[in-house]
């Protein structure tokens, strides 16, 4: 799952600020600043620069850079060297790079009905 070679369909530049829930069927990027909720049905890349504060629920999730609140994935969540992530993961895998920042509550489930029934990533 690296970040480099990826097409992605929908991207918010770093310098993009959104208030508010984003929602996509589509893989997307965030380079910007996002307080609100992101709900995927494909992948979601946090880059360096992002800043979500909010829920985050995506079926594959590769974090790079900053998150505050609850995450869910039906798949698998990848804490990269330079992420700093504060709140609940719900997930089937999770990966933590060394580097990375996690502050917070992981709940590892086991089948994608038990992720669904945990949480929806929703804004603290």
């Amino acid at each position: 799952m690296g970040q480099e070679g990826q097409t992605i369909l929908n991207l918010l530049s770093e310098s993009v600020v959104v208030e508010g829930d984003i929602q996509t069927t589509k893989d997307i990027r965030i380079d910007g600043t996002l307080v609100g909720t992101v709900q995927t049905g494909g992948r979601l890349v946090l880059g360096t620069a992002s800043r979500v504060t909010g829920g985050v629920n995506s079926p594959n999730i590769d974090i790079y850079g900053t998150v505050e609140g609850d995450i869910v994935s039906s798949g698998t969540v990848v804490l990269r060297k330079s992420s700093s992530v504060k709140g609940t993961i719900t997930t089937l895998t999770m990966i933590v790079e060394a580097g990375a920042t996690f502050n917070g509550e992981c709940k590892m489930v086991s089948g994608k009905n038990d992720v669904l029934s945990s949480g929806r990533g929703e804004k603290k």
